[in-house]
């Protein structure tokens, strides 16, 4: 008699091969986080080399997200279906809008192929050691530009071309994702999805191999002859039309009983990566505008000239400390989760960082002396954006196989258009409009901390 797969990965634990799993899941995660968010770290100093305005800020730092918007549906899709594992300045950001192009399968498959060889009941342990990747990110970037600094300094010349140490950084924050590459060429294929496609014998033998990798015996000396799962892949009709095909293969997660949840989760990963990530884009840059005058922070703000040919680069320098900082209290709250989690449920834990993150922002609209603020926006952008992963397993354990890359792809481009929103926001309102804007990402965590409480986990 078939066994259930969730029962066999009981069986075999914990070993060596998921630790792999992660570690190549972990690095890809940090290549991502490196390549998409790292430009905040060094945008100033990509600003004054090509005396950028306010706008043109916005659209590199926007342009990896918008790659990765119009590629993740389909990224997702095509992992349910083959499997897991100036002119100067605009080729720039050409290139940036082609990074993100291509990184957004990544980024969901890294999730789902690593939850599909976890214990259900350490899904929300092993979501929230992905926090720790993203946090391995938010410090090292800034060291390396605090190392390197001052980072507009040339390294060497072609012609009328300069090699800045700015081009140095971004080419080190590939290393992750060099060697995540090469532990995906030694892993396996998802078992799960092997049997979503009907593939029973390939999904045995890949996790037999596991099986002896881990307890040194077979799956038959276990009593284990052949596994299966619920909820496997119901036979559709074929759509000859792509876009048919993906609407056809999508729409399961618009209807009952997916509908509703997905749609609360999904509502949620996008307050947080709203305020967290949007915010978190201009954090450098907004410490960088701040005077040691003792005011509130929308009172330093409206200083700042924001005339559309105002060039956005000043000789003051940057204090990368302050964003290594962000990166360490990031990490405080990822060990604030895992002590959480070994006694509340996601729902609360999710609920609690969202009222801390308030708490945190709201401050803001009343402290003056600059440490206190720096300690008050690290809280408001570091309790979201150490929640969004596990926030994301809430998806890995709402949909069955054949649904989960879809799901969390489609989760995540909302997402990414909520970041574009923050971005946007930020970028041509915050100075002018600051108490505003800024109490508009305040009201963003309180909803999403409502919305918390109508999930049934």
């Amino acid at each position: 008699m078939p066994t259930d797969i969730d029962v066999v990965l009981e069986l075999i634990g914990f070993g060596w091969t998921q630790l792999l799993m992660f570690l190549g899941s972990a690095l890809t995660i940090i290549y991502i986080v490196n390549e998409i968010m790292g430009i905040s770290i060094v945008a100033i100093s990509i600003a004054c080399e090509f005396n950028l305005t306010h706008t043109e800020l916005f659209l590199l730092t926007s342009a990896g997200f918008l790659g990765m918007i119009l590629s993740s549906h389909y990224a997702g899709y095509k992992s349910d279906q083959i499997g897991r594992p100036m002119p100067l300045f605009y080729c720039f950001l050409f290139f940036r809008f082609l990074a993100g192009l291509f990184l957004s399968g990544i980024n969901a498959n890294a999730i789902t192929y690593v939850m599909e060889y976890t214990k259900i009941k350490y899904r929300p342990t092993m979501a929230n050691m992905f926090t720790y990747a993203v946090v391995i990110s938010s410090i090292l970037v800034p060291l390396l530009a605090h190392l390197f600094d001052p980072l507009h300094s040339v390294l060497w010349s072609m012609g009328s071309f300069h090699v800045r140490v700015w081009r140095l950084c971004m080419l080190l924050n590939l290393i992750p994702g060099i060697l995540s590459l090469i532990a995906f060429w030694a892993l396996p294929e998802s078992a799960k999805f092997m049997l979503s496609k009907g593939n029973a014998e390939g999904a045995y033998k890949t996790l037999n191999r596991l099986c002896r990798y881990n307890r040194r015996q077979s799956l038959e000396s276990l009593g284990v002859t052949s596994v299966t799962q619920p909820n496997a892949q119901v036979p559709v009709e074929k759509q000859s039309n792509f876009f048919h095909r993906l609407w056809f293969e999508t729409l399961p997660l618009l209807r009952p009983p997916y509908g509703k949840p997905l749609l609360i989760i999904t509502c949620i990963i996008c307050g947080y990566f709203f305020v967290g990530n949007g915010f978190a884009l201009w954090f450098v840059k907004i410490r960088y505008l701040l005077s040691d005058n003792e005011r509130i922070m929308c009172d330093h703000l409206k200083d700042v000239d924001t005339t559309p040919s105002e060039s956005t680069c000043t000789n003051k320098p940057i204090n990368y400390t302050e964003g290594i900082f962000l990166g360490i209290s990031a990490l405080g709250s990822c060990v604030w989760i895992s002590i959480l989690l070994l006694c509340l449920s996601r729902r609360r834990i999710m609920f609690i960082n969202s009222v801390i993150s308030a708490i945190g922002g709201l401050s803001l609209n009343l402290v003056r002396h600059q440490i206190v603020q720096l300690v008050a926006m690290v809280v408001f952008i570091s309790m979201c954006t150490s929640t969004i992963t596990l926030a994301s397993s809430v998806i890995a354990d709402m949909v069955p196989t054949y649904l989960r890359g879809k799901a969390i792809s489609l989760a995540f481009m909302f997402a990414r258009i909520a970041v574009i929103i923050a971005n946007s926001l930020i970028g041509h309102f915050l100075y002018d409009y600051c108490l505003i804007t800024f109490n508009l990402f305040v009201l963003v965590v309180i909803v999403v901390a409502i919305l918390t409480l109508f999930l049934h986990l």
